[in-house]
């Protein structure tokens, strides 16, 4: 965490009493009349460096670090040896996305001040956010040396070693910022970060709170806390949070992509509200971004070789990437050339993988919406693919920006992003019926064979016989995530156990015995033996594959249904009885059925659901068949789907691309 160092009175030459009025509005966070004051010093003494330094100080605490660089940029030529301005200097332009710049303006302070420990404390946060952790570490570590009681210093070194994956080192550092500093709230919002992400997640909540109770307006720590509560499945508070951080920080528009995604889970709202709330969302995102909309200079060809851009943090070991690789790999280069956006760099197998494929890799983790959009269109990118909606570290700001003449969102979210200059949206007919569910979209709709294709997972355990084949009680599954794992979804499944009341519920993906204890009471309450209930904890992925072995048929979810579950669990010869919907949310496990053949599993009301359920039941013999010939099935179509995908897929864009050179607006290609 980087720390604007505070001028210190015996440099300056300004009257004492003057400055020392300023630190302590400083102190109390009376940053206007700090501003103010500031102001006046500079015309008074406008040859003092520390005049101009508290001017830019004022500025860059209340978050205006562009507005802060030129009188820092003045009081850095008054008092060049002045290491607290370039300290200063250095934060304003990091903070403005300038990190190459900061990055020598602390190189610059260090040569005068090797023995400062702070420099080298905010010159680690600075190298950190510009994509170097191995630098970031070095310098936080050196900064610790110098001193070792500096707190700054050891969240810095624990930030960098959570970035390079060496989680308990990371904590046992935030552990050590913490005992030297108990109310460092910054450190508790870094450990409990390291702890979900870890899985820990009830600790981090609990770790988070902490935070929250020393500082009840810490937006990011409000942010943190829904996601953890969204984790764990309680909706409603974590939308709240969500709504509280966007309040305190309207900026902070990972908040309201939260509230949104929220929205998709909870089973109070209609698919209506939900979309109407994400065009709202996307009109206040757009608004003070339409200044940068500028005309698109690409050739107009329109059989030229397409310049396709690819924006996500999930280019690594991740289900989108699943989706995403084996289109990339059917993907015709003499008509495509692939520039890949990477905002959350990893070097796992597929990482490695996906670079292979693309042409043009950028780590675009450290940019600034304005410095990607200018890369972006420095690129030449015709069409710009969204693969994150409003899921974690997307980048909608960017595409509101409208960086590209095409702009598609595509995989990544079961929804519309709600921004107008997002043209299109991939979906296929069971998804999204045509004309059924254009309504929901800002985005026009371009159909595909189907929504997406899935990789074979890499070693895949043999199929087991089912329970049922076995001798056994038939078992039903979830693998879900807690949070899909609503009220109304419970009902559902409760009517399912009470038509037969021999069968049992494996639960898996649980994280706790609190958790466990929580659904046993929840389904009590609808009527349902407890003992009936199976938990599973979290597994690495060999474990979860072999413990489809226990169970005969999954059961879907609402409103929000499955997809990588679904896809994991064909390979493994376990069919997913899903409810399609009235929304794409509620429709992606019946697109994954329809695209197996396994239509017969698919429902179209609650009630269909619960006598679909008991009819599989009665037929032991066809779910062992199909058990049996599924994973023949998945290997026959994951050699043909691939391809006859990404030539619509092409085609498809083929056709985007001429309109746009036609001067032809966007319109749904169906």
């Amino acid at each position: 965490m980087a720390n604007a160092s505070s001028p210190d009175q015996q440099s300056s030459a300004l009257p004492a009493g003057l400055l020392s009025q300023w630190q302590d509005l400083f102190r109390r966070g009376k940053l206007a009349e700090c501003e103010a004051l500031a102001r006046k010093l500079a015309v008074d003494h406008p040859r003092s460096g520390k005049a101009w330094q508290l001017l830019g100080a004022s500025l860059l605490a209340s978050g205006r670090a562009g507005d802060a660089l030129q009188p820092l940029r003045t009081a850095s030529t008054l008092a060049p040896s002045d290491w607290s301005i370039s300290d200063n200097l250095a934060l304003a332009l990091q903070r403005s996305g300038d990190f190459a710049g900061a990055a020598q303006t602390f190189r610059a302070a260090l040569e005068h001040e090797p023995g400062e420990p702070r420099l080298w404390s905010n010159a680690s946060v600075n190298a950190l956010e510009s994509g170097d952790a191995p630098a970031a570490l070095m310098m936080a570590w050196e900064a610790i040396r110098l001193a070792p009681n500096l707190a700054a210093a050891h969240l810095n070194a624990g930030n960098a070693l959570s970035a390079t994956g060496q989680s308990a080192e990371a904590e046992a550092a935030f552990r050590r910022a913490l005992a030297i500093r108990s109310d460092y709230v910054q450190a508790l919002l870094s450990l409990g970060r390291e702890l979900s992400q870890r899985g820990q997640v009830t600790d981090a909540i609990d770790v988070t709170q902490r935070a929250l109770a020393l500082k009840a307006d810490y937006a990011d720590a409000h942010l943190n806390l829904a996601h953890d509560l969204n984790t764990l499945g309680d909706v409603a508070a974590a939308a709240e949070h969500y709504r509280r951080a966007l309040a305190l920080k309207p900026e902070l528009t990972a908040a309201g992509s939260g509230a949104l995604y929220c929205m998709l889970h909870d089973d109070r709202q209609s698919a209506e509200s939900v979309s109407a709330a994400h065009r709202l969302f996307g009109e206040q995102l757009e608004a003070p971004r339409k200044v940068h909309w500028q005309p698109h200079a690409n050739n107009r060809d329109p059989n030229r070789r397409l310049r396709l851009g690819f924006v996500s943090a999930d280019l690594r070991y991740h289900p989108v990437a699943r989706f995403l690789e084996p289109v990339w790999r059917e993907l015709d280069p003499k008509r495509f050339e692939l520039f890949a956006y990477d905002t959350q760099p990893a070097n796992d197998a597929i990482a490695q993988r996906l670079r292979q494929r693309a042409e043009h890799w950028t780590v675009a983790a450290s940019m600034p919406d304005a410095q990607l959009d200018a890369c972006i269109r420095r690129d030449g990118i015709d069409i710009l693919f969204d693969l994150s909606g409003h899921t974690a570290r997307n980048r909608l700001g960017l595409f509101a920006r409208k960086p590209a003449p095409i702009q598609v969102s595509w995989i990544g979210y079961p929804g519309t992003t709600g921004l107008s200059t997002m043209d299109y949206r991939f979906v296929d007919r069971v998804v999204a019926p045509p004309q059924r569910f254009d309504f929901l979209f800002s985005e026009h709709l371009a159909y595909l064979p189907f929504l997406s294709v899935f990789d074979r997972p890499d070693n895949l355990p043999d199929v087991r016989p089912s329970p049922l084949s076995r001798g056994q009680p038939l078992t039903f599954g979830s693998f879900n995530r807690i949070n899909k794992l609503g009220d109304r979804t419970l009902a559902l499944w409760s009517k399912v156990l009470r038509r037969l009341p021999q069968a049992r519920l494996l639960v898996g993906a649980l994280p706790n015995a609190r958790m466990e204890d929580e659904f046993r009471t929840r389904f009590r309450s609808t009527g349902i033996d407890p003992a009936r209930l199976m938990f599973r904890p979290r597994l690495a992925m060999a474990e979860y594959l072999e413990l489809h072995g226990q169970v005969d048929l999954l059961l879907d979810t609402l409103p929000f249904s499955s997809g990588t579950t679904a896809n994991f669990a064909l390979w493994m010869g376990v069919p997913t009885l899903t409810f399609a919907g009235d929304s794409m949310a509620q429709r992606l496990g019946a697109t994954r059925m329809a695209a197996a053949g396994l239509d017969a599993f698919v429902a179209e009301s609650e009630d269909a659901y619960v006598s679909l359920a008991v009819a599989w039941a009665n037929k032991p013999e066809e779910l062992a068949r199909i058990r049996s010939e599924l994973r023949a099935r998945m290997e026959a179509t994951a050699r043909v789907q691939p391809a006859v995908l990404t030539r619509a897929l092409e085609q498809r864009l083929r056709e985007m691309w001429q309109r746009w050179c036609a001067g032809i607006k966007p319109g749904h290609l169906r």
